[in-house]
């Protein structure tokens, strides 16, 4: 998609939940959400995460099938992010984050919105 439709600062929130690992080139998406979102707003962020790896593994060249799934969960994705790595790059984007843990919001908010009880929103502002 070309984010350029988009004037810099359109956007008061973004919800971005697992699209980054599809995408080719995720620091030019991560800086063009920057570019969007409006100064003091807000972009919930989600991707699968492997919270024991120490370094995101991805390789948008991969064309194998197999391999994709062996390496990355799930045959269109790119990569895989280490927790690290995913908050590096949005802060290299330009983001402040926060992380919010299903106990932020109270028992089963998450399951009932179809969240897993162990996944993290990233909450990246503008300031």
């Amino acid at each position: 998609m070309d984010m350029h439709i988009y004037a810099a600062e359109s956007f008061d929130l973004i919800v971005c939940s697992h699209v980054l690992e599809h995408v080719r080139d995720d620091r030019k998406a991560m800086s063009e959400l920057f570019r969007v979102l409006a100064r003091n707003g807000s972009a919930i962020l989600m991707v699968p995460i492997l919270l024991q790896a120490t370094h995101t593994d991805e390789d948008p060249d991969e064309k194998s099938v197999d391999e994709r799934w062996a390496r990355f969960g799930q045959d269109d994705h790119v990569r895989l992010y280490s927790k690290n790595d995913f908050i590096s790059r949005l802060k290299q984007s330009g983001f402040e984050i926060d992380a919010l843990s299903s106990q932020a919001f109270g028992e089963g908010v998450f399951r009932q919105h179809g969240i897993t009880e162990r996944s993290v929103l990233y909450i990246g502002r503008k300031p």
